[in-house]
């Protein structure tokens, strides 16, 4: 699909992540409709050429509304809140299953035939030292491992599969691994926390593969314009780098920082992003760039 003049939806589009997919698609052409539940969290997107429609994930009705005259949907909301809320089953399920199931049927009742799905590398079974594939083993949900989060994205994201077939959806899957991006409420917090703490940080040599938001959007716009991508799924994970080095990078961005010192970690998670490299036009900015184009945008604590 040449996503030139196109009009596409973007639910969660006032979240972390949604941000980068409208700009994205904005930046190649596209007529972008952000489907949100307060437009007013994410104002500044009006000002860029997005076009707000009110809905709720619950109300099935209103999405459809907002899907009208939609050439593709990108299905991005989701609740991922790292804490205490965490254990609370009934608010993922709620918007994470019986959203996406609402998302799919006010699709098919608007008439979309194509939409990509933001399903995450939490459906993955954590296989220390093996890379995670598009057709690696996943955890079941249904069962509830992996806790409420990871569990109802992956019931969240076969849900979609089955849906996006009986509606005659061409679906693809991206599935990004921990991301950071502009107004994250998860991981930059304890980014900012790092660098202000006081003295000596040990900090774990695990590789933990950390995605910058923009490079994700990358792909999902990459998928929409390759048809080819319909009925795939694509990893798109951060580099083989330790999460000291993703500290240390954050550090000589920064220009500030305790000393930190590697703490020994003899564990690891990879990604095999060569399939969405390859389709989807995919690859990983370098650590010290994402954050400075972060901090450019979204100002740490000390430089407020």
């Amino acid at each position: 699909m040449d996503l030139k003049d196109k009009t596409i939806a973007v639910t969660g589009a006032s979240g972390m992540i949604g941000v980068y997919i409208c700009r994205e698609l904005l930046r190649r052409g596209a007529r972008v409709i952000g489907v949100v539940r307060n437009p007013d969290k994410a104002a500044f997107l009006a000002g860029e050429g997005v076009t707000f429609r009110r809905a709720d994930l619950a109300d099935r009705d209103a999405l459809t509304r907002g899907f009208d005259g939609c050439d593709a949907v990108v299905s991005n909301a989701a609740m991922f809140i790292m804490t205490r809320a965490m254990a609370d089953w009934d608010a993922h399920m709620q918007a994470n299953v019986e959203g996406t199931r609402n998302v799919y049927e006010a699709m098919r009742a608007a008439g979309v035939t194509r939409a990509v799905q933001v399903s995450t590398c939490g459906v993955y079974r954590f296989i220390p030292w093996r890379r995670m594939r598009p057709d690696s083993p996943q955890i079941d949900g249904e069962r509830r491992q992996g806790g409420p989060y990871r569990a109802t994205k992956q019931v969240s994201e076969k849900l979609a599969w089955t849906l996006s077939d009986e509606g005659g959806i061409g679906l693809t899957v991206v599935r990004p691994s921990g991301v950071y991006g502009a107004r994250d409420a998860n991981a930059m917090p304890m980014v900012h926390r790092a660098l202000r703490f006081p003295g000596l940080l040990p900090v774990p040599t695990i590789i933990a593969p950390m995605v910058h938001a923009a490079d994700v959007a990358i792909a999902i716009a990459g998928a929409l314009e390759n048809d080819a991508s319909s009925g795939k799924a694509y990893v798109t994970g951060g580099p083989d780098t330790t999460l000291y080095g993703f500290m240390r990078a954050a550090k000589r961005a920064a220009g500030r920082g305790p000393l930190m010192v590697p703490l020994p970690t003899y564990v690891g998670f990879y990604c095999d992003n060569s399939a969405a490299e390859r389709d989807l036009g995919f690859s990983n900015r370098p650590f010290e760039q994402g954050f400075r184009e972060i901090w450019a945008e979204d100002p740490p604590p000390w430089a407020r």
